[in-house]
C-alpha cells in the first residue's frame, strides 16, 4: 500500500500490526503471593511489644479479593522501579585534549527501586488492618525471619485484554505506610500509599516467562512462573 505522506505510514502502521498497537496505563492487575505462615509470623512479633501487642493482622490481601471477578478495586496505581547504573569518570581530564570515559561503578542496590502502590481506602481499610501492622511487625522482628517476605506480581495487558508482560518481585517487604491527611475542605476519595523494596524482580513475557536477568541487589537469574492467583488489584480507566 502506498502512502502520500509519512503520517499516514506512521498511522497505517500502529493500526494494522499488533506489535505496535499502543498501550494504556490502566489495563493491569497486582497480586500478593504469600504464605499463611506471613500473617502468623506478623501477629507473633506485635504480641512480644507493650503497645505493639494491640496491633493485628486482622485482614490479608486474600480477604479482599471478589471470588467471582477475581479481583477487587483496592489497588489504585502502581509505580514500577526504575533500573539504572552508577557510573564514574574513568581517567584525568585534560589530558592532552582527550577527555576522560566513563567507567561502570555497580548497578544501584535494591533499597533505592522502591515499588510503590497507592489504595483506595474502605471501611475494612486494607493499610489499617494489614499493611501497617506487617510494618510495625517489621520493625519488632527484622528480616531475619523470612515468614515476613512475600511475592508481588505485576501484569500488563494488551488492547483486547490479553496478557503482554509483566513483573514479578521476589522477596518484598513494605519500607513506609505513608501518612494521610483528613480534611473537610476535599470530596474526594481518600486513598494511602505503601512502599515497597525487594531483592530481585523478573521481566515476564506473554507467558509468563522469565525474559532475562532482573536482580535489583546481586547476580542471579529467577525463573518466573506467570501465576495470576492471589489477585488483589485491577487498574481501570
Amino acid at each position: 500500500m502506498a502512502f502520500n505522506n509519512p503520517v499516514s505510514h506512521f498511522l497505517h502502521g500502529y493500526s494494522e500490526h499488533e506489535a505496535f498497537y499502543l498501550s494504556h496505563p490502566f489495563l493491569w492487575k497486582v497480586s500478593f503471593d504469600y504464605s499463611q505462615d506471613l500473617i502468623g509470623s506478623i501477629n507473633t512479633a506485635l504480641a512480644k511489644g507493650q503497645e505493639e501487642r494491640k496491633w493485628r493482622a486482622i485482614r490479608e490481601p486474600r480477604d479482599y479479593m471478589d471470588n467471582d471477578i477475581g479481583n477487587v478495586l483496592v489497588a489504585r496505581s502502581i509505580t514500577v522501579p526504575n533500573e539504572s547504573t552508577q557510573f564514574d569518570i574513568a581517567g584525568s581530564m585534560n589530558q592532552g585534549g582527550f577527555l576522560p570515559g566513563y567507567a561502570v561503578n555497580k548497578r544501584t542496590d535494591f533499597l533505592s527501586k522502591n515499588l510503590a502502590i497507592n489504595f483506595f481506602d474502605t471501611n475494612d481499610d486494607i493499610e489499617h488492618l494489614f499493611f501497617r501492622p506487617w510494618m510495625i511487625a517489621i520493625g519488632i522482628d527484622g528480616l531475619m525471619m523470612r515468614n515476613l517476605i512475600c511475592t508481588v506480581d505485576l501484569v500488563q495487558y494488551d488492547n483486547l485484554g490479553r496478557r503482554r508482560k509483566g513483573f514479578k518481585f521476589i522477596d518484598v517487604f513494605p519500607t513506609n505506610v505513608e501518612g494521610y491527611s483528613l480534611t473537610y475542605d476535599n470530596t474526594d476519595f481518600l486513598e494511602k500509599s505503601v512502599t515497597f523494596a525487594f531483592k530481585n524482580y523478573e521481566p515476564l513475557d506473554v507467558y509468563g516467562h522469565n525474559t532475562g536477568i532482573g536482580d535489583a541487589g546481586s547476580g542471579g537469574i529467577m525463573l518466573g512462573t506467570g501465576g495470576d492467583s492471589g489477585v488483589l488489584g485491577v487498574g481501570l480507566p
